[in-house]
């Protein structure tokens, strides 16, 4: 069984399109930190699309995870419940030396956009 995320919930978001990029739904994310180290820098920006499904979630991709008033752009990995149902997210920094994985619950306030492109100043 797939648990579906609340996208109906009210968002303060500005949806856009950009050249390149297929579709619509989404949202970008100004970087602040260097937990993503090399890999996503502090100042960048990132470019993300709105995921409906935790299904949706692949392993060990970058995501934008927004819950509980804080929002990570990290690795994922799904942790699944004894019945087969994503109900946590561990959530891993690129620059991992300085920064240890942790886990996030996964509730119908949880909303999750995959990265798919980082804009950095020249």
């Amino acid at each position: 069984m797939e648990l579906p995320i609340d996208t109906a919930a009210s968002e303060d978001l500005r949806y856009f399109s950009m050249p390149g990029l297929q579709g619509g739904g989404m949202v970008a994310f100004p970087i602040q930190g260097d937990s993503m180290d090399p890999i996503i820098r502090n100042g960048d920006l990132v470019v993300c699309k709105e995921i409906g499904l935790l299904g949706d979630i692949r392993d060990n991709k970058i995501y934008a995870v927004k819950t509980n008033g804080s929002l990570w752009i990290k690795y994922v990995q799904r942790i699944f419940d004894d019945r087969g149902i994503v109900r946590r997210l561990k959530l891993i920094s690129a620059n991992h030396l300085e920064y240890d994985p942790f886990v996030e619950d996964v509730n119908e306030h949880t909303r999750l956009y995959r990265v798919i492109r980082r804009i950095s100043e020249i």
